[in-house]
C-alpha cells in the first residue's frame, strides 16, 4: 500500500526511531488493520509481511475479548514468548486504519517499549488526521 508522502514520512521516522531509541528492540512495524506492511525495521529473520498480516487480526482479536468479558477496548496486546516481547496497538486516529507492533528482547522493559510504541503510534495518527482534515477541505 503507497501512503500520501505526508503520512509515509511520519510512519517511517516513527517506526524507525522506536528502534534507534530503545535498546533491546529487536524491530517496529506499521501496518494496515487488514496487515498490509507499510514500513518495517526488523533485526532478525522474522517475515515482515507475514507479521504485518497476523498484527491487524491480532489487535482485532484483543478489542473484541475484551469487549466480551466486559472490560472495555483494548489498549494493546502483549505476546510475551521466551525469546522476545512483541507488543502491539492500533493508531489513535479519526479512521483507525493502522496498527503498530514492537518486537524486543525479553531484558526490555516492557514499560519502556510500550512508552515508546504509544509515542510512534500517536505521531502517525496525528499525521494522518492532519492529512485527512486538509483533503477533506
Amino acid at each position: 500500500m503507497k501512503l500520501p508522502e505526508p503520512i509515509a514520512a511520519v510512519v517511517e521516522e516513527s517506526v524507525r526511531g522506536v528502534h534507534r531509541r530503545v535498546p533491546g528492540v529487536t524491530g517496529c512495524i506499521a501496518a494496515t488493520v487488514d496487515g498490509r506492511l507499510l514500513e518495517h525495521v526488523v533485526d532478525n529473520t522474522a517475515d515482515p509481511r507475514r507479521m504485518a498480516a497476523m498484527i491487524g487480526s491480532m489487535v482485532a482479536l484483543g478489542e473484541t475479548i475484551g469487549k466480551e468479558v466486559r472490560i472495555g477496548r483494548s489498549q494493546f496486546v502483549v505476546v510475551h514468548a521466551l525469546d522476545g516481547i512483541l507488543l502491539m496497538q492500533r493508531v489513535p486516529s479519526r479512521k483507525e486504519l493502522l496498527v503498530v507492533a514492537t518486537l524486543a528482547r525479553t531484558t526490555t522493559n516492557l514499560g519502556v517499549v510500550l512508552h515508546e510504541t504509544r509515542r510512534a503510534a500517536g505521531e502517525i495518527g496525528e499525521a494522518l488526521d492532519r492529512w485527512l482534515q486538509s483533503s477533506a477541505a
